[in-house]
């Protein structure tokens, strides 16, 4: 198999760069969840370095094999705090889900938020997740969370978060 990573340097042209050295656009992928236990959630994001924004889409895993897995369609921003933190990138991310319940018909659509500190190269750090759980109509959160970067940066994944960012 062929594998080809095009760079591309516009910084001649004004684009920011990450404060690990990355500039432009990239896709990440994470894994959420507690240490040593099965992820909760499954993470890929396309980073967009000149406005700091982020797009992308989560999956929240069920813990019952009978339940569906949850996709959401995500949107935030990320800054940096201060340097000295080991947590210095911060992202804050909205979530809706991609479809209702295929079971019920009308079902209201459930709601995530990601509240994300990293590393200074963007591989792991703590997680904060809130979902909106409709049975209760209330919102769970799941604090102290670890999240750590995953390899499996496949061109699907970037071809299917394109297409969403575009829509």
């Amino acid at each position: 198999m062929i594998s080809s990573v095009i760079l591309f340097n516009w910084m001649d042209a004004g684009m920011q760069m990450t404060q690990c050295g990355i500039n432009g656009l990239f896709l990440i992928n994470y894994l959420i969840g507690q240490q040593n236990q099965s992820p909760l959630c499954q993470m890929s994001l396309l980073v967009y370095t000149p406005d700091k924004t982020l797009s992308g889409r989560a999956k929240l895993l069920s813990s019952s094999p009978r339940k569906d897995a949850l996709m959401f369609h995500l949107n935030g921003e990320f800054h940096y705090r201060d340097t000295s933190d080991p947590h210095p990138i911060a992202i804050n991310l909205l979530g809706q889900q991609a479809q209702p319940c295929p079971h019920q018909q009308n079902s209201p659509y459930h709601y995530i938020k990601l509240n994300i500190l990293l590393n200074e190269h963007w591989r792991s750090g703590q997680v904060e997740l809130c979902y909106r759980d409709l049975r209760a109509d209330t919102w769970q959160h799941q604090p102290q969370l670890s999240i750590h970067q995953t390899h499996n940066n496949n061109i699907s994944d970037l071809a299917q978060l394109a297409l969403q960012v575009k829509s």
